[in-house]
This record gives structure tokens, C-alpha cells and sequence, in this order.
């Protein structure tokens, strides 16, 4: 109904304009047909369906997620073991005693306490004293005493102070003369060697943020003997150590050396050394380049400090090479501790240019530790310790003075350490040096083989320990009376001993030392005590 009154509207339009337009034709128009519109048939175009080519390309997505902090209001819980026995604490004894006595007459004493006090402080405290008398040879007897307190200070800005305090009484008598024909009072042969010395060290406590550590150490020693000989010396060490990426570190050393000594003239020997090296770390080797530079006397000198070290297998076989060298001093300190019989008077204070160049094999392998190394060296002005039989009121009494010569020296070293078990453990080491010397016929009154070996058991849960000791050594060449090369005889020194804990504080100890009576001459006519037996008790608190 709707599009029939929508057409008739159409219509009545169409009629009302014809009738406004007064301006058409009039001539009548004949309707043959109605109009008829149709499209030509057409050629269908098939356009088949097809999928557009893969793209195999990879691309690369940039992801940008803007970080987000979480807020934990709440404390991240605690990881414990389940099932898990902890082990036993031992308990820490900080004060240690020995004491015992022994043949020949002998007496022996120690006496250790370490003490603590927060963080802030800790220090500790020894003393010990041994003397024994051998009545079998007129004056063959000593005594040694040494004693030392130490302590450091922790401040609050990763600062430390270190304090030490250290006091030696030797006490020896030179009885190598011929007892059936001569006879000396104790304080006709007697000889005391004090020595006094101060130490301390400025430092750092922890590594400081910029992985540098640092340390200023000055140390002072001052000695006398019973001949109002003396001898002060003053040494001074600044060193830093920078480290990179945490593990190579570049290290520097300042130190200067002082030595006065003075009998009836005066003798002095400074050294000044800048020590520089640094050590690259890395998974398969280790490299150190540095040198050591010296000046003595206005002469400079450069040493160098280098070494390679490469792990074949790990830490279980190395293969190493190096050079070094360095200034050693010849004062009475240094040769007073080599041979407590020195005659100083006449000697002179001097200094041994040592150079030499090593290679080896070393390695670790848990149960077993081991070195082999060989080393060719020179050394200049080497101290060689040489009979003095013009001792000034004592005639007949043979004491030694320095000969200083230069040399090649080749040497050949060995050291190993075994753990087969647990509770055994085997050590030994092996030591040959061949001198070539430019004008002295023997190296006077140095060793040129030395052999040790040791063995350690322990047992019963650690409370009892047994142990042997051998030492051998070669004949050692000097000038007898007629002025003629003479060689003491070999050392063949076995010892053993032992120890026992009856309770954790209180033990009982026993040294048998030289059990085959070997009383060779390490300096010569003076022969060495013997088998001797020292014992006693110990304990912790």
C-alpha cells in the first residue's frame, strides 16, 4: 500500500508540472513500445584463488619494557639445611706451655698467650729459653733466649697500627781449642749477642674501595756483644699494591736500608731500593714483570724480577721459569746468625750482588706436593767464612772471619711432601750446589749437599704424635793451622720423637735427637754435642 501511494504521489507531480509548463511542445508523441534496457552477454575471466609468497626473513624485535621496582614489605625468607648435624666445635685456647729439661744438662722453656679485645685490638705474647752444658768438652755449652709482644689496632676508618717489641740473648763460648793442652775460665771464652728490636706498620685493615692496598712499615734493630762491638740499622718500607679486574695485581716497594757499625772504627753500608712489579693472572698461567732497582754507595744497580708460570694440568703439574737478583748485606746481624763464633774486627761490611735464572716443575695434586727446580747463578763479593786463628789474648782458639770472593754457582733442588694417609705425612727435600770461584780454591765454610727428610704420625684421634728426622750433609772445606785445606767430616743425623695428650689441656713430650752420636764439625774444632734427650711436659689454656 505504500508504494502504491508513493506512485500515485509520483504521478500527481509529474501531471502538475506538465500542467505549469505552458512553454512545451504541443505535438503528440506516439508510444511504440515500452522501453526495454539489457546488458550484452559477457566472456567470463576464471581469475583462480592464489596465496601470497612466505616470508622466511628473521627479524629482530626490540622489546623496550620500562623497569618497574616491586615493593617488599616483607623480609626474604631464610634458607636452612634439613637434616643436618652440625660439626663439632673445637675449643680455642689462647695460652700455650712447654717446659722440660733433658741430657747433657738442659733446660727448656716456652710460654705463648694470644689476647683479643672485640675488633678493635688483638695481640699476642711469647717468650722462650733454651740452654744446655755439655761437661764432656770444657765450655761447650749455650744459651738462647728470645721474647717478642706484638699488637695491632683497628680503627674506625679501615686504618690498622701494628706495634712489635722482640729481644734475643745468645749466649755462646768459643771452645774450639785443644782441651788437653789448654784451659780457658767460662768468661775467658765467653761471647753475648743482644739484640734489641722495634718494629710497627701503618696499614690497611681491609681493601680499600678502589682495590688498593697500602702499608708503611719502619723497623729498627740495635745489637751488641760482650766485646762492646755494636751495630744499629734502620729500614723503611713504603709499599702499595693496586689491583685490577681483582686478581692482577701492580705492586711498588720504596725501602731504604741502613746499617752503622762500629768496633774500634766505624763502618757503615746503606742500600735504597724501588721495587716495582706487576702479576697477570690467568686461567692456564701467571706472568710477573718487574725489576729491582738498588743504589749503594752513589753505584746503581738493576736487577731483574720476572717469572712465568704455566698450568699443564691444572694446579697438578707447572712448568715455571724466572730471573731475579737482589743486594744482600754482609753485616754483623746477617753473619752473627750464620756463625754465632764470627770474629767482626777486621771484617769488612759489604754487600753480594746475587743474580740468577731458574726454571722448574711444580704441582699439587691433593695427596702429593712437589718442586724440582734448577737455577744458574752469579754472585759478587760472595762472604765466605774463613778460620781466624789470631784471636788477641786467646791463643790457641779458633774463630772465623768473611773472605769475600765472586762465583758461577749451578745448583739442583728438590722438595716433596706425601699424604698417603690421613694421619702420615712424608717430607723431604734435596739441595746441591757446585761453585765456580774466581780466586779462592774452596767456598770456605759453605755446605754444598743437604738432605732432609721427616716423617709425622699422628694417632689416637689426634691426642698422640710420633715423628723421625733425618739430616745428612757433605764435608765442608776450610784452612787448617798450616794453612792447608782440611774437610770436616759428613753428617749423618737421625733423631725421633713424640707427644702425648693425656687430657685437651695437659701432654707429655720426648725428642731423642741424634741417636747415632754423629758429633761431625760444622765449624771447625768445634764438634757438635751428640745424641742428646730433651723431654717434658705441655699444656693449652
Amino acid at each position: 500500500m505504500k508504494k502504491i501511494a508513493l506512485f500515485v504521489f509520483i504521478l500527481s507531480a509529474m501531471a502538475a508540472t506538465l500542467v505549469a509548463q505552458n512553454d512545451l511542445p504541443t505535438e503528440s508523441v506516439n508510444i511504440v513500445k515500452d522501453f526495454d534496457a539489457r546488458l550484452l552477454e559477457s566472456n567470463k575471466i576464471n581469475v583462480p584463488p592464489t596465496l601470497p609468497p612466505l616470508d622466511t626473513t628473521t627479524k629482530r624485535q626490540d622489546y623496550l619494557v620500562p623497569p618497574k621496582p616491586l615493593t617488599i614489605t616483607y623480609d626474604a625468607p631464610t634458607l636452612r639445611p634439613i637434616g643436618m648435624k652440625s660439626g663439632k666445635r673445637e675449643k680455642e685456647y689462647n695460652g700455650y706451655v712447654k717446659a722440660g729439661g733433658g741430657v747433657p744438662s738442659s733446660i727448656y722453656g716456652e710460654l705463648g698467650y694470644a689476647f683479643h679485645s672485640g675488633e678493635k685490638f688483638d695481640g699476642k705474647a711469647w717468650i722462650r729459653h733454651h740452654g744446655a752444658n755439655k761437661k764432656s768438652y770444657e765450655n761447650q755449652r749455650f744459651s738462647n733466649t728470645d721474647a717478642l709482644l706484638n699488637g695491632n689496632i683497628y680503627l674506625d676508618n679501615n686504618l690498622a697500627i701494628e706495634g712489635n717489641v722482640g729481644y734475643t740473648y745468645d749466649r755462646v763460648y768459643f771452645y774450639g781449642y785443644d782441651h788437653d793442652s789448654l784451659q780457658y775460665e767460662a768468661d775467658q771464652v765467653r761471647q753475648d749477642l743482644k739484640v734489641l728490636r722495634l718494629g710497627g706498620r701503618v696499614y690497611n685493615a681491609e681493601r680499600t674501595d678502589m682495590d688498593l692496598n697500602f702499608a708503611v712499615a719502619p723497623k729498627f734493630y740495635h745489637l751488641s756483644d760482650y766485646y762492646s762491638n755494636t751495630e744499629t740499622g734502620f729500614d723503611l718500607d713504603l709499599n702499595a699494591t693496586k689491583w685490577f679486574a681483582e686478581k692482577h695485581p701492580l705492586s711498588i716497594s720504596i725501602r731504604t736500608d741502613f746499617t752503622s757499625y762500629n768496633d774500634t772504627a766505624k763502618q757503615s753500608l746503606n742500600n735504597i731500593y724501588l721495587h716495582p712489579t706487576f702479576t697477570f693472572h690467568a686461567d692456564f698461567l701467571n706472568l710477573k714483570v718487574g725489576g729491582l732497582f738498588a743504589s749503594n754507595r752513589d753505584e746503581f744497580t738493576i736487577f731483574p724480577d720476572v717469572e712465568l708460570n704455566l698450568r699443564l694440568w691444572g694446579d697438578g703439574l707447572q712448568l715455571f721459569a724466572g730471573a731475579d737478583g737482589d743486594l744482600r748485606k754482609n753485616n754483623y746481624l746477617s753473619l752473627s746468625n750464620y756463625n754465632p763464633f764470627i770474629q767482626m774486627r777486621g771484617v769488612d761490611l759489604r754487600n753480594t750482588e746475587w743474580r740468577q735464572y731458574y726454571g722448574g716443575v711444580r704441582g699439587n695434586l691433593g695427596w702429593l706436593e712437589y718442586q724440582g727446580r734448577v737455577r744458574y747463578g752469579k754472585a759478587y763479593d760472595l762472604a765466605l767464612i774463613q778460620t781466624n786463628f789470631d784471636t788477641s789474648g786467646r791463643p790457641g782458639v779458633t774463630r772465623f772471619g768473611v773472605v769475600y770472593d765472586s762465583t758461577n754457582v749451578f745448583g739442583i733442588q728438590g722438595t716433596v711432601k706425601l699424604t698417603l694417609l690421613k694421619s702420615l705425612v712424608l717430607s723431604g727435600s734435596v739441595s746441591q750446589l757446585v761453585y765456580d770461584l774466581y780466586n779462592e780454591d774452596e767456598p770456605w765454610g759453605l755446605p754444598s749437599i743437604e738432605v732432609n727428610a721427616s716423617a709425622v704420625y699422628t694417632l689416637l684421634d689426634g691426642k698422640a704424635t710420633l715423628k723421625g728426622e733425618l739430616y745428612l750433609a757433605d764435608g765442608i772445606a776450610f784452612l787448617d793451622r798450616e794453612n792447608l785445606p782440611y774437610y770436616t767430616g759428613g753428617l749423618f743425623d737421625l733423631s725421633f720423637g713424640g707427644s702425648y695428650r693425656f687430657t685437651d689441656n695437659i701432654g707429655v713430650f720426648l725428642d731423642i735427637n741424634n741417636v747415632l752420636n754423629n758429633t761431625r764439625q760444622r765449624w771447625l774444632d768445634y764438634p757438635m754435642f751428640g745424641i742428646n734427650i730433651l723431654g717434658g711436659i705441655t699444656a693449652r689454656f
